[in-house]
C-alpha cells in the first residue's frame, strides 16, 4: 500500500509516549492522525473514520489488539483496512 500525505492513519496503543511519538512523526509527514487509547474506542474510531491503515498495539488492557483485529476483519465496513500490528 501507497500511502500519500491525504492519507488516513489511525493509531491505537495505551502507552502515551508511543502515541506521541508516532503521532508527531506521522503529522510531521502530512498524514491525518486519528488517536485510540483502547480497544473498543479503535473499533468505533475505524467504523467512523474508514481510516487507510491502522496501526495497532499488540498487548493492551482489556481488549487487546489482536481481539480489535478479529473484530475489525468480522466487519464488512471494516474488513479491508490494513492492520500493522506494533509491540
Amino acid at each position: 500500500m501507497n500511502l500519500n500525505n491525504h492519507d488516513v492513519v489511525l493509531i491505537v496503543d495505551d502507552v502515551p509516549d508511543n502515541l506521541s511519538v508516532l503521532h508527531d512523526a506521522l503529522d510531521e509527514a502530512g498524514y491525518t492522525v486519528l488517536v485510540a487509547t483502547h480497544g473498543e474506542q479503535a473499533l468505533q474510531r475505524a467504523l467512523q473514520a474508514q481510516p487507510d491503515i491502522i496501526l495497532l498495539d499488540a498487548v493492551m488492557p482489556g481488549m487487546d489488539g489482536f481481539e480489535v483485529a478479529r473484530r475489525l476483519k468480522a466487519e464488512a465496513q471494516t474488513a479491508a483496512i490494513p492492520v500493522v500490528f506494533m509491540t
